[in-house]
This record gives structure tokens, sequence and C-alpha cells, in this order.
């Protein structure tokens, strides 16, 4: 048996291969011309130099794409010639790229046009053997034997191959996140954790299909592996949100007849500040599905006069338990956690376990605060090539392997969850998981100062609107270091201001007191 991602797409190709599969800008594939594009691309990798590792391990493919048609050919591609994936952000400044190629020892990248003007000399000199261009060479582009060109569309039409075989305990995908030390973490998911999560959520969601999907996400967010998996495994189609169009979602929904809307929470709340989001704008939908990030009443209220019809989940998960492990169905009246006016992240789906644990590793009783842990069959294998840091965040606790999350929550009475905030200095920001230290080591490279301190402000509700950053020196060229760390970090991890502060605040362990920092920030804006 192979429990490779791509089946669903083969077997849709025999069911019913005229059926739209996914629709991007404009361009749209049915599923046979899907399975057919897939099909011809891993022919074309398990054919290329380097394809298998130096150990025999199973070949990485970065993907240097995102939200175009080729960026899901590509993925799709890696997958069916039994490969690992690992999504490449398009808005990586070329340092970090070059860090992630460092860790991944890649057997070829796939890029889309957009990632195709990214390829730097830097880029194809640290690269693997293979780097492939999906799409037509522009007239006027200079021949460089180190990229091949492949258009896909003007292959000719063969007898669609099967995927490739892959176990169980294969990696499907490697997503990357904030580190502590300013290197990013892989994240190692399983197949079998992948499939897992697809059919439970799929079963959840009563997926079907004549969905109508909307995909607001970046291939660098796992959820995108659930929207486009749960998708296809039920045979509907997948819509993708340029980014162009963000701020005109609702419209886009309303010309698409989606019937299905995934999304973080605070996009409801871009809606809400355009004005765009009236009293049943969104008619046609029958399920929401928000995630990522702590989940407002105000959004929720808003949500409920514009798609009446539509059901309403908030789902929770970290990277490293395959996108979404526990959920609440919103009600009406809607749940809430108490003083916190969010929304509960309710209870672990099935095959996954939820647990609220102190310092050594023992539940804590109903209505207590302490860590959330997550144990059960979607858990990460690990973190790419630093196997201190996955026994340090998956122990075994009384036989059971867990996942430390480092959120603070508590269980009620009732069993359901409720999400405090961060036990660490790890949060997220509209949606993006960021490490602070990550940030501050950062800034003590382009700042030369030996003290720094990222903080997230503003915060409502315990979730971060922005951040802001000081460093120990008395003066500071304040557009010279934001555009520094422009070049070394994503645009979500920039803090909007930077401030000199000659003495920096320390807490009882020598350590910059971001408690205090805050307090800072919060008296300056009285």
């Amino acid at each position: 048996m192979t429990f490779n991602l791509a089946l669903a797409v083969h077997r849709h190709n025999h069911i019913h291969p005229q059926t739209l599969a996914i629709s991007c800008e404009d361009r749209s594939l049915t599923y046979a011309q899907l399975a057919r594009h897939a099909a011809n691309l891993a022919s074309r990798l398990k054919n290329s130099p380097g394809w298998t590792n130096k150990n025999g391990q199973q070949p990485r493919v970065g993907i240097l794409a995102s939200k175009s048609i080729d960026a899901y050919i590509a993925v799709l591609g890696a997958l069916w010639a039994g490969a690992i994936y690992v999504p490449l952000g398009l808005k990586l400044p070329e340092e970090r790229l070059l860090t992630l190629l460092s860790q991944c020892e890649l057997s070829a990248i796939i890029a889309d046009p957009e990632g195709t003007r990214l390829l730097s000399e830097k880029l194809l000199q640290a690269g693997p053997p293979f780097i492939c261009a999906l799409g037509r060479k522009p007239p006027g582009q200079s021949s460089d034997g180190r990229v091949t060109w492949l258009d896909l569309d003007s292959l000719t039409a063969n007898e669609t191959s099967d995927p490739a075989h892959v176990d169980a305990a294969d990696t499907a995908y490697i997503i990357f996140t904030s580190g502590t030390t300013g290197i990013p973490k892989g994240v190692m998911i399983s197949t079998g954790a992948a499939r897992h999560q697809i059919e439970t959520m799929t079963a959840l969601l009563g997926l079907r299909e004549s969905d109508r999907v909307l995909e607001t996400f970046e291939l660098t967010f796992d959820v995108s592996m659930q929207n486009m998996f749960c998708t296809w495994e039920a045979g509907a189609s997948l819509h993708v949100l340029p980014a162009s169009r963000v701020m005109n979602a609702i419209k886009f929904a309303r010309e698409n007849k989606l019937t299905v809307w995934i999304s973080v929470p605070s996009l409801v709340g871009m809606l809400r500040q355009v004005k765009a989001l009236s009293p049943e704008a969104l008619p046609s939908l029958r399920l929401t599905i928000f995630g990522g990030e702590q989940l407002p009443k105000g959004a929720v209220d808003a949500w409920k006069t514009a798609a009446p019809a539509s059901l309403i989940y908030n789902h929770y998960g970290p990277t490293e338990a395959t996108v979404c492990c526990l959920t609440q169905l919103v009600s009406d009246p809607t749940p809430l956690t108490p003083g916190r006016d969010v929304v509960p992240i309710g209870t672990a789906l099935p095959g996954s376990e939820a647990a609220v644990l102190d310092g050594a590793g023992n539940p804590v009783a109903d209505n207590v605060s302490g860590e959330l842990a997550i144990a059960g069959v979607q858990l990460a294998i690990g973190y790419l090539n630093v196997p201190e840091l996955t026994a340090a965040r998956f122990p075994i606790f009384a036989g059971k392997r867990w996942y430390l999350t480092g959120d603070r929550a508590l269980r009620d009475t009732a069993g359901t969850f409720h999400h405090l905030g961060r036990i660490d200095n790890q949060i997220k920001v509209l949606g993006h998981r960021v490490e602070l230290e990550e940030i501050d080591a950062h800034l003590r490279v382009v700042a030369d100062v030996d003290m720094a301190g990222a903080v997230a402000w503003p915060s409502v509700n315990g979730a971060a609107q922005g951040l802001v950053a000081f460093v120990g020196a008395a003066t500071i060229d304040e557009a010279q270091l934001i555009q520094a760390l422009k070049k070394r970090l994503p645009r979500y991890m920039v803090p909007s201001r930077i401030f000199p502060l000659e003495t920096m605040p320390l807490n009882a362990n020598g350590k910059v007191d971001r408690k205090a920092l805050q307090q800072l920030l919060d008296k300056r804006a009285e």
C-alpha cells in the first residue's frame, strides 16, 4: 500500500477527468490536465542529475513558487516522484534562501516565473544539479545552462504514470519556521501524518465534489497542504486568491461562487476596515474555517452577518502537529474564552490528544493554566538536522510522545481547551509564527550592539498586531536598520519601529526585560 499524497489527483483523473481541479488567475486545470502535468514533471525529476541523494534517502525538491498554477503542479510533481517538497518563500531575502539551501541538500529546485527571477548567481551556485523553471522561456532571456526550462503545456500527452510508492513513515514535506538562534527550523512531517490529517479533516468538514474552496495561504504556510489535498481528496476545486486581490476577496468569492472559505481571522478585520463585509455578502458559503491566530468575537459576529448560511470552525494546530489538531465549531451564542472575547480552540480531533501540563510534564487540573501539549499520529518526525531540539520539544511522558507547543492554555470542566497566549517569546503576527529571539539575533548584527529586544506591540486580546524593537545604543539610524533587516528577514518579521535605549531594562536572569519594553510603549501611547 502506498500513502503518496498525490493519489487523490490520480484517482479523480480516472473517475471524472474533466472536472475542474484548480483555478488561479487566468489559468484553470481539470483533474486530467493536473495529473498529466504532475506525472510529466515527476518523470523529468526522476531522470534529472543528482536525483538520489548521497545516502540513498528520499530526494528533496525545493519549490521556489507560490500561489500560481505552476506552484501547485510543482508540489504535486515532487510528491508524484516520491520526493519531499520544501517550500521556499518568494518573499525571503537572498541570504535566508541561501541558509535554507545549506540545510536541505536538495536534489532539485522547481521555480515558477516569479521564482525564476529570484535565481541569482549565488543561489544558482548554491543550488542542486537540477534547477527547473516552469513555463516558456521569455523572449530575450539569456540562456543559462544551469536552468532547464520546461513548458508542460507543450509536452505530448502520454498515459499518466502512477505516483511513486511512498510509505507512511516517509517524509512528505518540510516547512521552515522561525528559530531562536537566527537559523530557521525545518519541521519534517511524515506522509502518514499528512494523510491522516487530510482524511480526518475531509470527513469532519463533509467536503464534497461540488465544493469550491478558497486558497489564501502561501505554500510556506502548512495550511496550504491541507487546503490542496483535502480539496482534491473530495474531488472538489481549489480557487487561489491572488495577492493583488486580497482586499477584494469578497468579490472574488462571489465571482467564483465559493462554498468553502479558509483564512486567518485578520483577513476579516481588513475586510471590515475597507467596508467590504456587508450583510449577506456571501450567500453561497456553507463552510468557513479560521485558523492561524486567535479568533475574536467581533470577527465572528461580522462573519455570521455576511455569510448567514455558513458553519464556522475555529482551528488550532502548530506546524509540528500537521496543520490542525483541535477544533471548535462556533455555535449560537458564540462560545468564548472567559475574559478574553475570543473563541476557544475546542477539543482534539480523532487521532490527536491534547493536555495541559505543568513544568514537570504532569497534567494540571481543569481551569488551571499550563503548557498545551499534543500527542498522536500527526506529530512531526522532528526538526531537520537538530536532534537535540527534537528531543527537547518532543519528550516522552508516561511512555507517550508529546509535542510541547509553548502555548499557555487551560481546559475547562466541559473538556474545552482555551488558548491563553505564548509561554515563551514565540508569537504569531497576523498568522505568521515568529521567534522574537530570531529578530534580536539579526538586529544585534545589523546594529552592531550587544543588546536588542523585539516585542509584540500593539496586542489585542493576546494577539500581536505588529512588532517594535529596541537596541542598546544612544542613537541609531532607524531607517538604515529597518532596511538592513529587510535584506535578512521576511517582511512580517521586520519591526515597524526601532528605538534606541542607552540603558536596556533587564530581568532577574540578566536578559532583556520585554515586559518593561512593552510598558514603555504603552506609556508612550498614552
